[in-house]
């Protein structure tokens, strides 16, 4: 595995990681207060936790639909985060680009074609 797949490997585990993080306190928040509107962004944080975490499983079979699986994953969380942003008029240039800096280094890194050679060759 290249230096940059490895890299992209490590960018994801600590998206789940930090994923993670936020369902927990998601979900403190909800148990404590019962607010009903924290229902949508627990079952965010817990689908594209989820989601992420299954992909990064599968990492070792080196299948091509799974680079292809991440890379759509990663911008349907960016696509989300935009769409939310730009429901609440709060959407900028930083709130893209700024906060889904390791989002969108995934992406590229995913996009190099040292990532299309490996992803290629199938060991299942």
């Amino acid at each position: 595995m290249t230096p940059s797949l490895k890299a992209a490997q490590f960018i994801i585990t600590i998206e789940v990681a930090f994923g993670l993080v936020g369902l927990a306190i998601t979900l403190a928040g909800f148990f404590s207060t019962f607010k009903w509107g924290l229902l949508p962004g627990l079952a965010y944080a817990a689908g594209s936790t989820a989601l992420l975490g299954w992909l990064l499983s599968r990492w070792s079979s080196r299948r091509t639909y799974l680079r292809w699986a991440i890379i759509a994953a990663h911008l349907l969380v960016i696509g989300a985060t935009t769409l939310d942003l730009a429901l609440f008029s709060t959407l900028t240039r930083d709130a893209v680009f700024g906060t889904h800096i390791l989002t969108w280094a995934v992406i590229v890194l995913l996009l190099l074609p040292s990532a299309g050679r490996w992803f290629s060759e199938s060991r299942a």
